[in-house]
């Protein structure tokens, strides 16, 4: 299932990505009219998103192999479950109707 190197490169280009995710939602987010800037399922499904990026990215095709093919599927089950959850609530704004 890969060496400790390979789970350490997974693990930053996981959370690499997951960063940059969660910056680029938080200034597209930063409209006043729309809250919260980032609630925990959003983090949620960035963390789970990066993860199956790092794995993705890490492994290439041999993440699609019996062992790891279970966490690819766990970490966009999670990531699909918790973006459905983070769904954006905007505020209706009474001077623009």
């Amino acid at each position: 299932m890969g060496t400790a190197g390979d789970w350490m490169s997974a693990a930053f280009w996981g959370m690499f990505w997951a960063g940059g995710m969660m910056l680029w939602e938080a200034l597209s987010r930063s409209d006043k009219h729309v809250k919260p800037v980032l609630s925990l399922a959003d983090v949620l499904s960035l963390i789970f998103g990066g993860l199956g990026f790092g794995l993705g990215t890490t492994f290439r095709w041999r993440a699609f192999h019996w062992p790891l093919v279970l966490f690819m599927v766990a970490t966009f089950a999670g990531c699909a479950v918790f973006a459905r959850m983070s769904r954006r609530k905007v505020r209706s704004d009474p001077e623009n109707g």
